[in-house]
């Protein structure tokens, strides 16, 4: 009875709110939605006799606060717009294996993991020991330089581990192995680095840069390895594998399981990371607020493009405008829309035809970081170019 006179006293403020024109409207908009969500969630809760779990419960934040509450991920480790492979499983059929992906050993699928309202795609490890490897035309894809960053699942039960296996040019078997644990890390033969604080069941995130033989990595914000030199400067390929004990128990409880997974690699050509990946993200394209005109300091960037475009003249793109939550949804898809128009406009004033060229905003509509501050913003603020099949 007590969130349902919370609900009420809200829409009693809204509608208080209104009778001051349009910033009103704008509120209304946006509570009105927050007391659909909460008086689902109270019905939902009737229906069942049980609370929902927030986000902040199942160990999964938007504020990318660690279990121990003292250090934060960096949600800016991976520059999205040197991404080499990123797959969130969102758009996979459960129980079928999932397509970004080759098989190696064991039994592997898609699944969704539900948390209070958020239901997420993940791939699952159904069998104790399972392997997968990202799906490339050559394991050769890796080089002397980049990051991988994943988010898994600990239970914190048994011999739960992600391993990540990093091959060279010379041998089948992993030249590098590094075990992302629920307490630890071991990266190759160094000794276990161990988590600050007491390590609850939830979501992990993982973070690793390999650069000429200079190895770092970080789970939930937290830098185990820092080693300047593991003897080896380049890899080929990865593959993950999983020890998953509990799988076998059919209940699903224990399952591991991976939210996403993103390789990036610095500084590598327009061209090829629009072929491998299908599209490029640019966010240092610019424009005055709740305006479409394109600014200055946005040319080189957008000159760039250009530049691929002319020496690939078959190549065609779609320009999607994406904007963040602030404002109304109809003024961002809006935005979003005339400013995908103007990129457009830009480049055909440069040389290139207009039929190579098509534009679409989605406003806040397809968000790739669910925070609530001006970093989380700043990501979600961005022009792609989408590669036409």
């Amino acid at each position: 009875m007590g969130t349902l006179k919370s609900i009420q006293m809200v829409i009693l403020s809204v509608l208080f709110m209104t009778c001051y024109g349009v910033q009103g409207q704008k509120l209304l908009r946006k509570v009105k939605k927050q007391v659909e969500d909460k008086a689902a969630e109270v019905m939902d809760e009737g229906l069942t006799g049980n609370k929902q779990k927030s986000e902040k419960e199942d160990g999964r934040t938007d504020e990318y606060i660690t279990a121990s509450g003292k250090s934060k991920i960096n949600p800016h480790f991976i520059d999205r717009s040197n991404l080499l492979f990123f797959d969130n499983f969102d758009n996979e059929k459960p129980g079928e294996f999932p397509s970004k992906w080759t098989q190696v050993d064991g039994t592997v699928e898609n699944g969704h993991f539900i948390s209070g309202n958020r239901k997420d795609g993940v791939v699952q490890m159904v069998s104790t020991r399972s392997e997968i490897k990202p799906t490339f035309d050559k394991d050769d894809y890796l080089g002397e330089s980049f990051k991988i960053e994943l988010e898994h699942h600990f239970w914190q039960q048994g011999n739960e581990a992600y391993v990540i296996q990093l091959f060279g040019s010379r041998s089948s078997r992993p030249a590098y192995t590094i075990y992302l644990r629920g307490t630890n890390v071991a990266p190759g033969s160094e000794s276990l680095a161990y988590m600050a604080g007491k390590q609850s069941p939830g979501w992990f995130t993982s973070q690793i840069s390999f650069n000429r033989g200079n190895l770092k990595v970080f789970v939930n914000g937290q830098q185990l390895v820092n080693n300047p030199d593991i003897n080896i400067r380049e890899f080929t390929h990865l593959s993950l594998y999983t020890l998953s004990p509990g799988s076998t128990r059919g209940d699903g409880h224990t399952k591991a399981r991976i939210n996403y997974f993103m390789i990036a690699k610095e500084g590598l050509p327009l061209y090829d990371r629009i072929v491998t990946n299908g599209r490029i993200v640019v966010r240092d394209i610019y424009f005055d607020v709740d305006r479409y005109d394109i600014k200055p300091e946005s040319y080189p960037s957008l000159d760039k493009i250009v530049k691929m475009m002319k020496e690939h003249p078959n190549m065609e793109v779609t320009i999607e405008g994406h904007t963040d939550s602030n404002g109304s949804n109809e003024s961002n898809l809006t935005l979003s829309e005339n400013r995908a128009g103007a990129v457009k406009n830009y480049m055909v004033s440069k040389g290139i035809k207009r039929y190579r060229l098509a534009s679409k905003g989605f406003g806040e509509e397809k968000p790739v970081s669910l925070g609530n501050d001006e970093s989380a913003w700043a990501m979600n603020r961005r022009v792609e170019f989408v590669l036409h099949n």
